[in-house]
């Protein structure tokens, strides 16, 4: 067959994927969602609780630091073995390690908040319980990002992965609502609800996800996508940079409404923790789900606003004084990473070949991984000088990552689908 023809035929394969796979993008949906409650319920719950049961904020940080770090390994890996035997069993493996990650971190906490284990026992405890989670948690986005990128054309592919980064903001509102829903029957029945889900979820796709039909007959082999690739490089530090200020944020929001606005009661803390949030996922929701799905923008615009957009999130919120003030700071962050999915994904898949998406959705999973381990030591020790001082010091990083990002070069879909078909 020829380059035009196997070009034609790959483009045919994904618009007949395009049309006939609802069910299975329902799923895949429902997945990323899942995954993202109990993320969520990490940051709401496990930091305060953890600190409630008397470790302070740097153990904690370090403890979470710790667990992180295998999993710049771990994303690659499973991003690289979905190329190789598919995404369906990739993402189920991460749909368990969700719903047991999950649950073992409740039991855990539950320990340290009877005084069943010691200071050094439940920090080694977190720290092997977030070890478990992560490792095989980070399965999930691999996969999923591989998956949208399979099933869509080039000209809609910011848009299939804005509709991947939608799940994941819908989970981070269900993740705070089960959280002050449930928490008159106990704060750690929530994890225990969002494990049992991660565990049904990944019984559905066992039975309902089929394999994408493009990559279920491409030849299987071994990317050779090496993380120092250039046209890789910029988007690994965009997210990079990304999560090193997301991950501490989050992890200090919640004792960060505690001293910022003088709220002791540990409920009222974590609903309040909860509304700001929700604040942030309803905007990243609304436009990757709603606006983004009817307008087409293309990534590399997206790409373009997403800095600034949370540059100003953070300065809002570091001169907040009220509730009020947080919620329109967090929004600002929902419409920094609305736009940062589909910008930053869309545009590294725009320029990876059909059989590296796998392993390139590995290696911007291992970026954003890099900023996770280093955003808890980091946000927990700037917080030490003043607590809006990682904001100011993050608005800061971000005015820079404004300016770097207007010299990344982004291939237009024309560009890439004439690469494909060479």
């Amino acid at each position: 067959m020829s380059a035009d023809k196997a070009g034609s035929a790959t483009i045919a394969g994904k618009m007949k994927d395009e049309e006939s796979n609802l069910a299975d993008r329902l799923l895949l949906v429902a997945g990323v969602t899942l995954f993202a409650i109990g993320q969520s319920l990490n940051f709401i719950i496990v930091f305060p609780m953890a600190r409630t049961a008397g470790l302070s904020e740097q153990e904690i940080g370090v403890a979470f630091t710790l667990a992180s770090l295998p999993l710049v390994f771990m994303a690659p890996f499973w991003g690289r073995t979905s190329d190789r035997v598919g995404r369906k069993p990739v993402f189920i493996i991460g749909l368990l390690g969700t719903g047991l990650g999950t649950a073992l971190l409740a039991v855990v906490l539950n320990q340290g908040m009877v005084g069943s284990l010691s200071a050094m026992g439940l920090l080694l405890a977190i720290t092997g319980a977030r070890l478990f989670y992560g490792a095989t948690s980070s399965a999930i986005y691999p996969s999923a990002a591989a998956y949208m990128a399979d099933i869509t054309t080039l000209k809609n592919r910011a848009k299939g992965m804005a509709l991947v980064g939608s799940a994941n903001s819908l989970g981070s509102i269900i993740g705070p609502l089960l959280a002050a829903g449930l928490a008159f029957a106990g704060v750690l029945t929530p994890m225990y609800a969002a494990a049992g889900l991660s565990i049904a979820g990944a019984a559905a796709a066992i039975f309902v996800l089929r394999e994408p039909a493009v990559h279920k007959n491409r030849p299987k082999g071994t990317s050779e996508l090496k993380w120092w690739d250039p046209r890789l490089r910029p988007f690994m530090i965009m997210w990079g940079c990304f999560f090193l200020v997301f991950i501490s944020i989050n992890l200090l929001t919640a004792i960060y409404i505690e001293d910022k606005l003088g709220i002791t009661d540990k409920a009222v803390m974590v609903r309040t923790a909860s509304i700001v949030l929700i604040s942030m996922a309803t905007v990243i929701t609304v436009v990757q789900g709603v606006f983004l799905q009817i307008w087409h923008v293309s990534p590399k615009v997206l790409l373009r606003l997403c800095a600034p957009a949370f540059c100003i999130g953070l300065l809002i919120i570091a001169f907040a004084t009220n509730v009020a003030g947080l919620m329109v700071g967090f929004a600002g962050f929902g419409l920094a990473f609305a736009f940062a999915t589909p910008g930053i994904n869309g545009s590294a898949s725009m320029a990876m070949a059909p059989e590296d998406q796998g392993a390139a959705a590995g290696y911007l999973s291992a970026a954003n991984t890099v900023g996770a381990i280093a955003s808890p030591i980091v946000g927990t020790s700037i917080y030490q000088i003043a607590p809006n001082a990682p904001f100011l010091a993050g608005a800061g990083l971000f005015f820079l990552l404004s300016l770097y990002a207007l010299t990344i070069k982004v291939v237009r879909p024309e560009e890439a689908a004439q690469a494909t078909a060479a």
